[in-house]
Order: structure tokens, then sequence, then C-alpha cells
């Protein structure tokens, strides 16, 4: 799975021993990591708080790579689902 993580993290399995490791030199760049990372409950907290980004698809990869932003506000947060891509309102002609 590729990541992209804004935070240092260490990712492990259920026996405790360390299965990936984000560090300050590989923060805000794209690594492969294994799928076992899921299986952490630190990697669901990032995702939900957004200072980490995961793509397991391919369509999801390149979308990644393309727009590592969206869906985040300023400071690399992610956006509250329902103000995600919400649809404009028409404007009627009175």
């Amino acid at each position: 799975m590729l990541i992209l993580s804004r935070v240092c993290a260490e990712f492990r399995d259920r026996n405790g021993a360390v299965i990936h490791r984000v560090t300050p030199q590989t923060r805000l760049t794209f690594q492969e990591a294994p799928d076992a990372i899921r299986d952490d409950p630190l990697f669901r907290m990032l995702v939900n708080e957004g200072a980490l980004e995961a793509a397991v698809t391919p369509v999801r990869k390149r979308k990644l790579e393309n727009e590592p932003q969206a869906g985040t506000d300023a400071s690399g947060r992610k956006l509250p689902e329902k103000d995600r891509e919400a649809p404009e309102r028409k404007k009627e002609n009175i």
C-alpha cells in the first residue's frame, strides 16, 4: 500500500514488533508500506485525523500521487465528511 504521512510514526503488529516506521527523513514522501499496518490502532487514528493518507488500489494510488492535499484544510487536517465535495446550491433567478 502507498502511504503519505504528515507525522512520524511507528506501526507495530499484534506482538509489538515494529513492522513499519515513518522517520523525519521519510515523512511527507510517498512510501510503500506493508498492508499489515492497517491492523495497528495508530494507523486508523492517523487516517481519521488526516495525518496519514493511504492508497490500496491503483486508482487511489494515482489520485494520492496527483492530489496529495485533496480533502484537507490549510493545516493538512482532513475536512469533515459533510464539508468534503459538498454540492453547490443552484441559484434561482427571481
